[in-house]
């Protein structure tokens, strides 16, 4: 690693990623386990997914290690560890998709419905009229989410999978995907329009 960045914007946590890089590239392996422990939590859950099965995941998280620990010095410090992690991951998850067909559901328990906010449309479920039990329409909601996400294309479901699941900001979601922030913002917008279009029959029903 050539250097670290002075970002005032790095956090603690990131401070110390740096430092274990610095010591796993210099031939610390406890410093690299210390790494896998912090994000394997993390990347078992973003590759799941992406590819939604738990053997595929596993096979994810494992090659998406085996990457970070070969190409551990080629990480510069110039942008956070955890967004080039998570480029890993989103990498090798998209991969194994390449070999597999996807199954299974997107791993969107905590999702709220205020996703739907495209930042000049703002769209909540109680702006609209839904009627019923509010727990069972909780759940019922939960799955039409669910089966919306999944029919998204790939390139469109990662960013908002990473914006809206992994709570990773426009600029990280960005130096993940190689993309430039307002190209973030342009697939986040078609994602969360192609959600609501999708959605607006059973909210306003």
């Amino acid at each position: 690693m050539s250097g670290t960045n002075d970002n005032s914007t790095f956090s603690a946590g990131d401070e110390e990623d740096l430092k274990l890089v610095e010591l796993a590239i210099g031939g610390d392996y406890d410093a690299f386990e210390k790494i896998v422990t912090r994000y394997e939590d993390k990347a078992y859950r973003l590759a799941w997914s992406l590819v939604k099965d738990d053997d595929l995941a596993a096979d994810v998280v494992q090659d998406a290690f085996l990457n970070v620990y070969r190409k551990l010095d080629s990480f510069k410090g110039d942008s956070k560890f955890s967004s080039w992690i998570y480029r890993v991951i989103v990498n090798a998850g998209l991969m194994k998709l390449r070999k597999k067909k996807r199954q299974s559901e997107v791993a969107l328990e905590s999702l709220g419905p205020t996703f739907l906010d495209d930042g000049h449309h703002a769209q909540t479920v109680s702006q609209w009229s839904v009627r019923g039990d509010q727990a069972a329409l909780n759940k019922e909601l939960r799955e039409q989410i669910i089966a919306a996400v999944d029919e998204l294309e790939p390139k469109y479901q990662t960013v908002f999978l990473l914006k809206e699941v992994e709570g990773l900001s426009l600029e990280e979601v960005g130096d993940v995907m190689g993309l430039s922030v307002p190209a973030v913002k342009s697939r986040l917008h078609r994602a969360r329009l192609f959600l609501r279009a999708t959605l607006e029959s059973y909210l306003s029903s």
